[in-house]
């Protein structure tokens, strides 16, 4: 029988214990500017769009965005909450989580 463990620190997590679910969705930002093409921008993203079609799919969605879950046990959820990127500070928090970042 498969045993639920926690992501964070590997214990064992039976059921009916307290257990959080975490998920962490990464996607890309754009911030309004597009690069300088010169003069022709259709060639440009004509080789772009070229070069796209030589890529896995999958590795062009992920370039995209991406999405995490995570099983925690209270402590590493706490520890986890406190400081997500050990050491990083959040650009937002609480009502301000969604929106534009720039």
């Amino acid at each position: 029988m498969h045993k639920l463990r926690c992501n964070g620190c590997g214990r064992e997590l039976p059921k009916g214990s307290l257990k959080y679910i975490v998920e962490i969705r990464t996607f890309a930002d754009f911030d309004g500017y597009l690069e300088d093409y010169g003069d022709n921008v259709d060639h440009d993203i004509n080789e772009l769009l070229s070069a796209m079609e030589d890529m896995d799919a999958k590795a062009l969605e992920e370039d995209v965005v991406k999405d995490f879950i995570y099983i925690l046990c209270k402590r590493c959820r706490d520890r986890f909450a406190d400081d997500p990127l050990k050491g990083g500070m959040a650009a937002f928090e609480g009502t301000d989580v969604k929106g534009r970042v720039h």
